[in-house]
Parts: C-alpha cells; structure tokens; sequence
C-alpha cells in the first residue's frame, strides 16, 4: 500500500480537462439567479456580524458583571458562532456577494480582519483555481475538504467539549507574526507551509502574491494596534471576544455544516450530484453558512450567490437528488465512507494523499 506522502504537488501535480455534468437551464434563467444584490449582499453581511455581536454583548456584560457561570456560557455560544466566519470568508472569496466591488473588497478586508487566522486571499487562489476547477479530482485538487467522516463517540465529544484549540493559536501566531499566509479552519498544518500550500504560493501571481503579503501585514499591524489600544484604555476583555475568538469555544456547528459537502462522495466524478452534497439546516446555521448547504448547486455555478441559491434550488429541484437534514446525512455518511473507503488509515494512504495530508 502507498504512503500517505507519496503525491508531492510540487512535482506530481498536473491539470485536467473535465466536462461537467451540470443541470439544463437556459442562460437566461441562469442570469437572473446570478445576479448580484448589494442589498442584500448588506443585508446578510450586516446580519451575521450583529449574531456575533449579540455573543460578545452577552460575554462583555457577564464579564463586567462578574457573573462567571454566564460569562463562561457567553464565551462558549460565542466561540461557535464565531467559528462560522470561515464560512463567511468562503463566500466572500467568490466575490458574488456584492455587485458593488468596492462592497467586496471592503467586506471582506473586515471580515479577514476579524477572523485574522483564515486569509482570504491565500485561501481563494486554492478554491477558485482548484477545487473549483477540479472538485475531488486526484492529483489536480489537493484542498483540505473532508471527504471522509467517521462519527465516534470520542469525536462528538470532542466536537462539544473540546473548546480552546492552543495548537491552533500558536501555529496562526507563529505564521501571524513571521508574515507567512494563515489557513486555520482550512489546512492548519503546522508553522512551516505544507506542499499543497507552496504550491500554490509558487503558481500564484506577482499581484496575488502583493496582496496575500500586504494583508498579511495590514492584519498583524491592525491587532496589534486593537489590542493595545484596548488595553490601554481599560477595555482589555474586547480582544478576547475578536483577537482570540477564532480559538476557543465548540466546533459542533461547522462540523455539521461542513462536513456533508464531500464526505463520502466519489473522486473522479464528473457530476457535481456525486462529487457533492447537498443538506438542509435550521435556518440560524444555515444563515451563518451562508447558504452553502446547497453544495450541488454552488458548485455547478459558482457565480450565484448565496441568497439566491434555494431559489435556483426550487427552479431546477426536479434534476436534483432529494435532501436531508445535515445530522442524519453524516451518520449515514460515515457509514458509506467505511464501506467505500475503508478504516481512516486505509482512507488516507488512496485518498489523502492527494489531499497533502
């Protein structure tokens, strides 16, 4: 059997030249679903950050108030609430939130900012050029989607109790401070950039390579600047709720949100309703997903944005394999990925390899 690090994407990488199975709809009907709203690009944008803002508020006035069971239930609802920025920072990546490109540009630097440890931009040149391009091809899309899922007790444990992540911190400081591009919630390797990520970085251009420093530096300048600041006045509980927020609290809502986008899907396949998956979510989850348990749909038009995708979902849902809620999906999931893929082992030494695990 292979090694797990027997695909090197620095030499053994190579492009492909897929036809893509996608629905029948007329580019007419396709346009108008992948039209551009700056309102309501704002309105959801505005949304997710008063939710997060709502957490913080809580976490703050228990913390003022010395009412440490409250602010300990604050910080825990606060921390899973703000672990879903990576999704956020997903679909602003797209740049399909905002007709307005100065909208995009700005929203997005805000929303990098505030989730410090996830570069937009680094992150976008691996989704756009090559999951996107090759979703779950082998040897062409080496993005860090979890495409296995085994649901154990320990795991779900952990899902719900482990709730400060110190790995996590050191590895996105230690490349916060060295300028290196971080990808916590995305690949999260190590200090050191993997070889999915020097590969990327070696193929991207000058102008990519400007902007990824650039932020890189403006985010570490930015904090810097916040938290003495905030601590200069007094205030220094405010980095707890942003500077260090993307660090502690549960993982059990992106897990859930996530996960079902590939897990147990087949790797070669060029049908977007094979190589995905799309869920249902309560509507809060699914609001802080930004709609991405439509996974099919986005990736077979990456241009719509996401408060237009359940209603391109109802237009052609006679094409498309019926949904179920998330939870039961990833249940039945781990159960295919076992009988597909086999043990986890067995899994990475085929399937991980090409994942730059």
């Amino acid at each position: 059997m292979d090694t797990v690090k027997t695909w090197n994407p620095l030499t053994d990488w190579k492009p492909q030249k897929i036809d893509w199975i996608k629905v029948d709809i007329s580019p007419a009907d396709l346009k108008r679903f992948t039209t551009r709203s700056d309102f309501k690009g704002l309105c959801h944008a505005v949304g997710f950050l008063m939710i997060i803002a709502t957490s913080g508020s809580l976490a703050y006035y228990a913390f003022s108030q010395q009412q440490w069971a409250l602010l300990a239930l604050a910080l825990y609802i606060h921390g899973s609430l703000y672990s879903m920025f990576s999704s956020a920072l997903h679909e602003l990546s797209h740049n399909t939130v905002f007709a307005s490109r100065f909208l995009s540009t700005t929203v997005t630097a805000l929303f990098g900012w505030l989730y410090w440890a996830y570069n937009p931009y680094f992150y976008r040149l691996s989704h756009h050029t090559y999951h996107h391009r090759y979703t779950l091809y082998q040897g062409s899309d080496a993005e860090d989607t979890p495409t296995y899922v085994e649901l154990t007790p320990w795991l779900t444990f952990q899902l719900f109790f482990k709730v400060i992540s110190i790995r996590s911190f050191i590895v996105a400081f230690a490349r916060f401070i060295t300028l290196k591009p971080t990808s916590n919630g995305w690949r999260g390797r190590g200090i050191a950039l993997d070889q999915w990520e020097q590969f990327i970085l070696r193929e991207a251009s000058t102008k990519d390579l400007e902007r990824i420093r650039r932020h890189c530096i403006g985010y570490l300048i930015g904090h810097i600047v916040f938290v003495a600041l905030s601590v200069y006045v007094g205030c220094w509980f405010l980095p707890v709720l942003i500077t260090f927020a993307p660090f502690y609290g549960p993982r059990f809502m992106p897990f859930v949100a996530n996960s079902p986008q590939h897990a147990g899907c087949n790797a070669n396949e060029p049908d977007f309703r094979k190589s995905c998956a799309t869920t249902k979510l309560d509507p809060l989850t699914s609001f802080l997903h930004w709609r991405m348990e439509y996974h099919v749909e986005h990736h077979m038009f990456a241009g719509i944005p996401c408060y237009n995708l359940n209603a391109f979902r109802t237009f052609v849902e006679d094409q498309l394999p019926p949904r179920e809620y998330a939870l039961p999906h990833i249940i039945k999931a781990s159960k295919i990925c076992k009988e597909k893929f086999g043990s986890p082992a067995e899994w990475s030494a085929n399937f991980g390899k090409y994942k730059g695990l």
